[in-house]
């Protein structure tokens, strides 16, 4: 067994004054690599909530978080870069001109709000600023009420694990080519991967602002806590009198075909049951039975979680001279020495590449096979096809990808064949640049079939529940057996092991049973669900990074390697800060809307409507008084009471009143150019549809267009970053189903023509899917 330092040897420098820089380097230090901070004065870290007070000083537990694992270093930083492997930076910082050639094989990440040109390259930004200019706050909240954010520092968080993800695949190719790397990572881009803004471009409708994704599930008090709970499936009608002994539903809720039963009456039947009930009960008795649901936690009662406890995720640390409690790796790593002999015969390219039109990629030569599905999985493995590699999924010939079955929204489909299976948005925002091969892994051929692949492959990813590959019979044992040095990276809900590790999750559940959902909400109201099931994405960019992580330490050593991580841990070390804040006797913020306590406002204020009607949003932060004079001047708003922080807080829902009168007469998109022309912090909320007019974004040339056969050529989003030396390029589309199969089968597994018909006729393999 290994104690997860799968990066040590590495060495960073992080010059970080806010977030996404440090949660980068965080993510280094938590797989081993030494990792120095440089912090300057007036870092944003040093008083970022939540913060503890000792001896009359500021303490910022989202601070000690982030230094977790790293030691604070002092002097000059370029001194570092001698013995340095990565560097990691963001735009508060010093010049950065000239590092690259000073130091030809040091990584470079670069970290912006916005990127280093564009129309919004001198933004001032916050995270409620990139979240909302990304389209990600668009579709979260109540759609009579203001856009909400991710609370906590969640969205920067995950910012700063997607540069990661590009830094260790620039270490990677570097083993071959020696050169080093200069990635830019925009926090707008990187969030902006993070919306379904190709369902959008298909159905030409904004994604709606909700508590939850629409239809899927709703929040429910409970006698004790918060439920997310779907009451019209029928899996919970069925199920809720096995599970709580009570009356069961009437016959024609559970009549017809289908898995959604009437919406209204079954709500009357399922909530006066839940709501007379313990929470805790309730999420046991249904989860047991398979029904997918959350208990919504705080973080006390996190701490005391019994599957947590059973992953042995928390650590303990000293904080502000105390001891406390945080997440630990939130993923558990095995390895298995491989022989000298067993070494794989596909590194990665060793060519030197420098030109957009050729690179495809620092991974180029990497071999992933992609057992995953959903959002999470598939997320993660478009993020290493982005950054080159060549990506194989397997879907089942009748049990294909879930997400191809997403009915969300009309498509306007290109070919008059197009088979329903290959058009849906949401599969195809995050399939691009795959192949797929469709396999019955359930028969003796079709496991041999994998096999085969798994011995082509260097990674395997996938986010089945536990014991799926057991019953598979591909277990990482048994894919040694035929490639020795192979690493598998497995995700599910809550790992592996532990009361709940056979409970179903997804994004939607996951959020609450982490405790991000008591966080958010509006102030007089109930907790909130992401809007469209963001979890997924921003877990799939930990995965992505662990997968790397899990590729260096392989080659470095020789071993095989299993990484097992879960939604549920990946989640509650995303909110860490206030882990520790619990640890330490604090008790949770209420939920508050937008608002936090070192800016003020702080919040998405309400803007002339758009010309078809739908109604458009600005979001400002401002974060200084002379800031705030500079907004008041122009807005006509200056009043002695809210010249000051403490005013303007003090006075805050005047404050906010005044400023929506004022913001109503004006369209968002304008005033966002005149507030930043001031220096104000402010940014259009774009909805998913929005977004994909966004001017920065087209001016980066950030959008691929990309030609499906099925659903034609449309707007797919662009990478988190953008590589300098070694340009990310996508030219495939998603996969149709089975599209790839007999190319698979004949090119990389070297089956003959008549081989591949004999699979076909026996129901081994499908190919390529087509409407009938």
């Amino acid at each position: 067994m290994s104690d997860g330092d799968l990066l040590a040897g590495l060495r960073v420098v992080e010059l970080s004054a806010d977030v996404p820089a440090a949660a980068c380097g965080l993510e280094f230090a938590r797989w081993g690599a030494a990792v120095q901070v440089f912090e300057p004065a007036g870092s944003r870290l040093r008083d970022a909530p939540p913060t503890l007070e000792r001896s009359g000083e500021t303490v910022s537990l989202l601070r000690a978080s982030l230094l977790r694992r790293k030691t604070l270093a002092s002097g000059d930083w370029r001194d570092a870069l001698n013995d340095a492997d990565v560097l990691i930076a963001d735009a508060a910082l010093a010049d950065l001109d000239g590092i690259a050639d000073q130091h030809p094989q040091l990584v470079v990440v670069h970290v912006t709000p916005f990127g280093t040109s564009g129309p919004y390259a001198d933004f001032e930004a916050d995270d409620l600023i990139v979240q909302a200019v990304s389209g990600f706050a668009c579709t979260n909240g109540l759609a009579d009420r203001h856009p909400l954010a991710a609370p906590a520092a969640i969205a920067p968080r995950v910012v700063g694990v997607l540069g990661a993800v590009a830094a260790l695949a620039a270490l990677l190719e570097r083993e071959a080519s020696g050169r080093g790397e200069w990635i830019e990572l925009s926090s707008m881009e990187a969030c902006s991967t993070l919306i379904e803004a190709l369902r959008s471009e298909f159905s030409g409708r904004a994604v709606p602002r909700n508590p939850g994704p629409v239809g899927w599930a709703e929040v429910i008090a409970t006698q004790t806590d918060w439920i997310t709970l779907a009451p019209w499936s029928k899996d919970t009608l069925q199920n809720l009198p096995i599970a709580l002994g009570c009356d069961p539903p009437p016959d024609e809720l559970l009549a017809g075909d289908g898995r959604i039963a009437e919406r209204v009456a079954s709500r009357e039947y399922v909530l006066p049951i839940v709501q007379s009930l313990d929470a805790e009960q309730v999420w046991t008795g249904l989860s047991e039975l398979g029904c997918v649901m959350a208990l919504h936690r705080s973080p006390q009662q996190l701490l005391d979680d019994p599957q947590l406890a059973a992953l042995d995720f928390w650590e303990s640390r000293a904080v502000a001279g105390r001891t406390a409690t945080g997440a630990g790796r939130a993923m558990r790593v095995s390895e298995t020495v491989a022989r000298p002999s067993e070494q794989p015969e596909h590194p990665l390219r060793s060519t030197d590449v420098s030109d957009a039109d050729t690179s495809s990629g620092p991974l180029d030569g990497l071999r992933v096979l992609d057992l995953t599905h959903a959002w999470l999985g598939p997320y993660a493995t478009t993020l290493l096809s982005d950054l080159g590699a060549d990506v194989i999924k397997i879907e089942g010939p009748d049990r294909p990808d879930i997400w191809r079955f997403n009915p969300a929204d009309s498509l306007r489909v290109a070919a008059p064949d197009a088979h329903p299976l290959n058009v849906r948005g949401n599969f195809n925002m995050v399939n691009r640049g795959k192949r797929a091969v469709s396999i019955a892994l359930d028969t003796e051929s079709g496991r041999d079939l994998a096999l085969r692949l798994i011995a082509w492959a260097d990674v395997v990813l996938e986010n089945f529940r536990p014991r799926v590959l057991e019953n598979l019979r591909l277990t990482h044992e048994q894919m040694r057996q035929v490639n020795p040095q192979i690493a598998l990276v497995s995700f599910s809900g809550y790992g592996s092991g532990g009361p709940y590790d056979n409970f179903r999750a997804n994004g939607g559940t996951t959020e609450g049973n982490a405790g991000w959902d008591l966080l958010m909400g509006y102030r007089d109201g109930p907790p909130m669900v992401l809007g469209s099931m963001q979890a997924d994405p921003m877990i799939g960019a930990q995965m992505a990074a662990a997968t790397l992580a899990a590729i260096w330490r392989a080659r470095q050593q020789q071993v095989a390697i299993h990484v097992q991580g879960s939604m549920f841990e990946s989640a509650v070390a995303y909110i860490d800060e206030y882990m520790i804040a619990a640890s330490l006797g604090q008790d949770p913020p209420p939920r508050n809307g937008n608002r936090m306590a070192g800016s003020v406002p702080h919040e998405c204020f309400r803007c002339a409507d758009a010309i078809d009607g739908s109604d458009e949003w600005i979001a400002i932060s401002v974060r200084s008084d002379a800031e705030w004079l500079r907004l008041a001047e122009f807005a006509g708003l200056d009043r002695p009471e809210w010249r000051t922080l403490s005013g303007r807080r003090a006075h805050e829902s005047g404050l906010e009143a005044a400023i929506t009168a004022w913001t109503m007469a004006w369209n968002a998109q304008t005033l966002q150019h005149q507030l930043q022309t001031r220096g104000v912090a402010a940014a259009v909320v774009h909805t998913t549809l929005s977004h994909l007019r966004d001017p920065h974004l087209l001016a980066r040339g950030w959008w691929r267009y990309l030609t499906h056969p099925d659903s034609g050529t449309r707007q797919y989003q662009g990478s988190a970053w953008q590589l300098r030396r070694r340009p990310t390029s996508c030219q495939r589309p998603a996969p149709r189903l089975g599209e790839h199969t007999q190319e698979v089968l004949q090119q990389v597994l070297g089956l003959s023509e008549a081989a591949v018909e004999d699979l076909l006729d026996a129901g081994v393999v499908a190919g390529l899917a087509r409407a009938t």
